[in-house]
C-alpha cells in the first residue's frame, strides 16, 4: 500500500499546489498496478482517479494520519509546507513505528530552510534524523514553482490564480513581468515523484525545475490558448508590495518575491536552475514540458468562465 497526502493550496514560502500533483501521481501509480490511498481534507475530495482509496483527513492531524498510514510501506508526504508543524513529532513517531520503508517529502525547503536554527529547521532536522536512524529511506523532492498555481492559486505570487483573472477579463498585475521564473509542470513533477517512490537509487535532496518563463510569456501563452487578450499592468517594487499586502499575502512570501524577481532578472541564465532542469530531464527521460504546453492543455477545460 502507498499513502499520498495533499492539502489545499498555500501562500506560504516554498509551498506547492499539492492536490494537482498528487492527483496525477495517484493515477500514474494506479496505472502501474500499485495500491494507492490518498489522505486529503474533505474540501479536496473531488475528482480522484478510479481505484484510488480516498481517506478524508488532514496530514497535520496525528490521529487521521496514523489511521491512513497504518498498512502503508511507501509514503508521499505533501502538504506540510505552510502548515503548523506542531504535529510533526507525532507524525514522525507514526512513521518510524509502522511498516513504512520509504518516504518522499514534497516541498521547496526542509532542514536547510534558513541559516539559523529556527523552530522549523530544528523540527525538520529531527524528522530527517529519526527516519535515518530507523532505516527508512528518505528523499526530499524540491521543485521550483509549479504551473498548476496559475489555475488553483497559492505560492508563488507571480501568476497565482491568473487563469481565472484572464477568463474574466480582469487586469493582471505583475512586478518585473519580463523576469524569467522557473516553473515545472505538475504532471512532470508527479512522474518524478513516482520514480523516486518506486526506486531506491536516490536519497537526500532532489532539486528539479522545468523551463524558465516570464510573466509576459505566460500571459501570451494563456491568452493564445483561451482566445483572450490579457491585460497586463506592470508594477514597481513598492506598488507590488502594497498590492500583495492588500491581497493578504504573508510578509515572508512578499520578501521572497522582492528578492527573487530582481535576482532572476539580473541573471536570466541561472546555472543552478539549468542544473535542476537537467535533473528533471534525466528523471523523466525527456525534456520537461513547457508552460505553453500546459496552457494548451488547460484550454480544453477552462474555455469559458463556468468551465463548460
Amino acid at each position: 500500500m502507498m499513502l499520498l497526502t495533499a492539502m489545499p493550496a498555500s501562500r506560504a514560502p516554498g509551498a506547492v499546489p499539492t492536490v494537482p500533483v498528487v492527483r496525477t501521481l495517484a493515477e500514474r501509480l494506479s496505472e502501474r498496478g500499485q495500491r494507492v490511498r490518498v489522505l486529503v481534507p474533505e474540501s479536496e475530495a473531488g475528482d480522484w482517479p478510479d481505484g484510488v482509496e480516498l481517506h478524508l483527513g488532514r496530514v497535520t492531524d496525528p490521529a487521521e494520519f496514523a489511521a491512513a498510514v497504518a498498512d502503508a510501506e511507501l509514503v508521499f508526504l505533501a502538504g506540510l509546507v505552510g502548515e503548523p508543524l506542531a504535529s510533526l513529532r507525532e507524525l514522525t513517531t507514526t512513521l518510524v513505528t509502522g511498516r513504512v520503508r520509504r518516504v518522499v517529502v514534497l516541498g521547496s525547503h526542509g532542514s536547510d530552510f534558513d541559516a539559523g536554527i529556527s523552530d522549523e529547521t530544528w523540527q525538520w532536522s529531527a524528522f530527517e534524523r529519526c527516519l535515518e536512524n530507523s532505516g527508512i529511506g528518505r528523499v526530499w523532492l524540491r521543485p521550483t514553482a509549479v504551473m498548476a498555481s496559475a489555475d488553483v492559486g497559492g505560492y508563488p505570487i507571480p501568476g497565482s490564480a491568473v487563469v481565472d483573472r484572464i477568463r474574466r477579463g480582469q487586469q493582471v498585475h505583475e512586478y518585473l513581468p519580463t523576469a524569467p521564473y522557473a516553473f515545472i509542470h505538475e504532471d512532470d513533477l508527479a512522474e518524478i515523484a513516482a520514480t523516486l517512490l518506486l526506486g531506491d537509487r536516490r536519497s537526500g535532496t532532489v532539486d528539479v525545475s522545468g523551463t524558465t518563463v516570464s510573466a509576459v510569456e505566460r500571459l501570451a501563452a494563456l491568452g493564445a490558448a483561451l482566445g483572450v487578450e490579457p491585460q497586463l499592468v506592470e508594477l514597481t517594487a513598492d506598488e507590488a508590495a502594497e498590492r500583495w499586502r492588500q491581497a493578504g499575502w504573508p510578509e515572508d512570501t512578499i520578501g521572497v518575491m522582492l528578492y527573487a524577481l530582481p535576482a532572476f532578472a539580473a541573471e536570466p541564465d541561472n546555472p543552478a536552475l539549468r542544473e535542476q532542469e537537467e535533473t528533471a530531464r534525466t528523471l523523466l527521460g525527456r525534456p520537461p514540458q513547457t508552460f505553453r504546453q500546459w496552457a494548451a492543455r488547460l484550454a480544453d477545460r477552462v474555455a469559458t468562465p463556468d468551465g463548460s
